[in-house]
């Protein structure tokens, strides 16, 4: 009995024609998404909204933290300070899942792989 694979299969010769094909038909239709493709894959700064989704996440907690210090006293204040850190904690775990995941699948679709080479 083998162990399956935990990586996606691999594009077959005519499937990667495939999307190729239909790469070039895009970038044909619409010549400014593939500088925005490859924009978006270099930019290692995150996106104008994720910075301000990230202040805006920043300014709460500590208005939150203030104010269950104020009202719950140092207990509401730690309270609160862990509740955050939780909730800062998923978000980065499911940012950097979706990162891997983004990268496994351009992998897979251009075929890359450290043992092939």
């Amino acid at each position: 009995m083998s162990v399956p694979e935990s990586r996606p299969p691999r594009l077959t010769e005519a499937e990667r024609q495939q999307l190729d094909a239909l790469e070039q038909q895009l970038r044909g239709q619409y010549p400014d998404l593939d500088g925005r493709f490859r924009a978006a894959r270099h930019d290692s700064a995150p996106p104008l909204e994720r910075r301000i989704a990230r202040i805006v996440f920043a300014v709460l907690a500590v208005a939150m933290i203030a104010v269950a210090a104020v009202v719950g006293g140092l207990g509401g204040a730690a309270a609160v300070a862990v509740a955050v850190a939780g909730t800062a904690g998923i978000l980065m775990l499911v940012n950097h899942t979706a990162s891997r995941a983004r990268a496994v699948v351009e992998e897979t679709t251009r075929g890359t792989d450290a043992a092939e080479a």
